[in-house]
């Protein structure tokens, strides 16, 4: 089924402001499209998660910036700069280890979570009491080290499942372990960049012949209007999701992700 420009641009929004905010993007893209009655081509989720990518590397352009110099070009940064990228960019390789190990592990089990109301709802349950917990945590001061890295990296990879927020699982679970807020934001959102990429590159080179042939079904335009409304929406809602969790308020999400859940709960055992 094809992709018209109105509907990959509501896809397009959605993935813009649930890939950051802790409500799991592909838990309500798979929800907008059980809506829609319509089930996109996996290239043109694709799409959009490079939409949003491209939007977290624009915000974080200069701190990537630093760890490519740090390593490369250390000689043109001072000697402390260039050790706290360089511990950065450690614990970054640290965190992608687990979740890469997991989500390849996964993957392939929790596939069917994407097109299940039930299912969903369990991801969203999921989301929401690691975020409505964070309510009992003084805003933390303390740097994030190596276990941390390791830790938030094992949840990362747990959020293949369709509705469980990535953003909400490792921030939530760095709260927990009282780290410093703005560090906490900034190592999360630069975690998830090799997890988006190897995402993606695994999910491309494992489309079969009727996945490759959909691409087309799809016009150019729709392919445009979904990518560009992803990176502008998903660029607005970074720095959304930094003032909110510098100001200690990420639990208000929590009641969104528990109400969604007990809704489609209710769908679930109701009209399904």
């Amino acid at each position: 089924m094809t992709v018209d420009i109105a509907q990959s641009l509501i896809l397009g929004v959605v993935q813009g402001i649930t890939e950051w905010l802790p409500i799991s993007s592909s838990g309500h893209l798979a929800l907008t499209q059980l809506i829609f009655n319509i089930r996109v081509p996996i290239f043109f989720d694709l799409i959009l998660h490079i939409g949003t990518l491209s939007s977290l590397i624009g915000f974080y352009r200069t701190d990537l910036l630093m760890i490519f110099r740090s390593i490369f070009y250390p000689r043109s940064m001072d000697y402390q700069a260039m050790k706290d990228y360089r511990n950065l960019l450690v614990l970054i390789i640290i965190g992608t280890i687990p979740t890469a190990v997991i989500a390849f592990a996964l993957k392939s089990l929790f596939e069917f979570s994407f097109y299940d109301f039930f299912l969903l709802s369990v991801g969203f349950l999921i989301s929401g009491i690691f975020i409505f917990i964070t309510r009992f945590f003084n805003k933390g001061s303390r740097d994030i080290n190596r276990f941390d890295a390791f830790v938030i990296g094992i949840a990362q990879g747990f959020s293949v499942f369709s509705s469980i927020s990535r953003s909400g699982i490792t921030i939530s679970l760095g709260m927990m372990r009282q780290i410093n807020h703005s560090h906490l934001v900034k190592f999360s959102f630069l975690l998830s960049i090799p997890a988006i990429i190897g995402g993606s590159v695994f999910d491309f080179l494992l489309m079969d012949d009727t996945q490759l042939s959909r691409i087309g079904e799809i016009p150019i335009s729709s392919y445009v209007v979904g990518f560009v409304s992803s990176a502008i929406v998903g660029y607005l809602t970074i720095k959304l999701l930094i003032d909110i969790v510098n100001r200690g308020k990420l639990y208000y999400f929590s009641y969104y992700c528990l109400a969604l859940a007990a809704i489609l709960l209710v769908y679930s055992i109701i009209f399904v």
